[in-house]
C-alpha cells in the first residue's frame, strides 16, 4: 500500500469488497448514490466519508471527478471501481478511464488492486453481488461461505508522468490498471 494520497483502482465483485479494502487503511470510496438509501449500510458509509455518484445524471461524472480530485489534493486516498458494476470475478469488464483523471489532476499515484474470493473449485459462488441478488440474499450467501477467504493483491503503482511535460491519458491508465489486475487474477482480456 502507498503512503500518502493515492487513487486505488480495483475490480469489483460485491458490496463486501468495500469493508475488505477499508480494513487495510482509511479510505474514501465512490459509490452509486442509491446505496445512500439502503437501511443501516447507507448511514454507515455516509458517515465513513463515502463519495457518491448519481449514475446516468447529466454532469454526474464531472462532479464526481471534481470531488475525487479535491479529496486527493487534501491528502486522502480514494478507491474507485472503474468497471462501474460488479461481476462474478471470472471476467473484467471495460475499465472506464474518466475518473482516473483525478489522479492526473491531483498528481498522485494510481494503485491497482486485484481482488479475489477463492473457493474450493475456483471462484466463490456465494460472494458476487450480481444480477437480481438482493442485499439480504447477498448477506445470507456470505454466511454460507465457510471459510470466507479473500485475496487482496496490491500491484505495482502506475506512474502517469512520462516526463516533466507529458502524461498518459486516463484511458491508457485504465487499460494499464486493467491489464495489471487481469494478469494477477489470470483473466484473459
Amino acid at each position: 500500500m502507498n503512503q500518502g494520497a493515492t487513487l486505488y483502482v480495483m475490480n469489483h465483485i460485491s458490496w463486501f469488497d468495500i469493508p475488505v479494502l477499508a480494513s487495510q487503511q482509511p479510505l474514501h470510496f465512490l459509490s452509486k448514490s442509491e446505496v445512500k438509501s439502503w437501511p443501516l449500510i447507507g448511514w454507515i458509509i455516509t458517515k465513513a466519508g463515502t463519495l457518491f455518484i448519481q449514475r446516468g445524471a447529466k454532469g454526474a461524472a464531472q462532479a464526481s471527478l471534481n470531488e475525487i480530485t479535491q479529496c486527493l489534493e487534501n491528502g486522502r486516498s480514494v478507491v474507485i471501481f472503474p468497471e462501474g458494476t460488479t461481476t462474478d470475478g471470472s471476467v473484467l469488464r471495460n475499465f472506464h478511464g474518466r475518473l482516473l483523471q483525478a489522479a492526473i489532476n491531483a498528481r498522485v499515484k494510481i494503485q491497482p488492486v486485484a481482488l479475489r474470493y477463492p473457493y474450493k473449485k475456483g471462484i466463490n459462488p456465494h460472494v458476487p453481488y450480481i444480477d437480481d441478488v438482493s442485499f439480504m440474499g447477498s448477506l445470507l450467501g456470505l454466511t454460507k461461505s465457510r471459510p470466507l477467504e479473500v485475496e487482496l493483491h496490491f500491484l505495482q503503482s502506475i506512474d502517469h508522468h512520462l516526463n516533466e511535460d507529458d502524461e498518459i491519458s486516463n484511458k491508457q491508465l485504465a487499460l494499464s490498471a486493467k491489464q495489471a489486475i487481469a494478469s494477477k487474477l489470470e483473466i484473459n482480456i
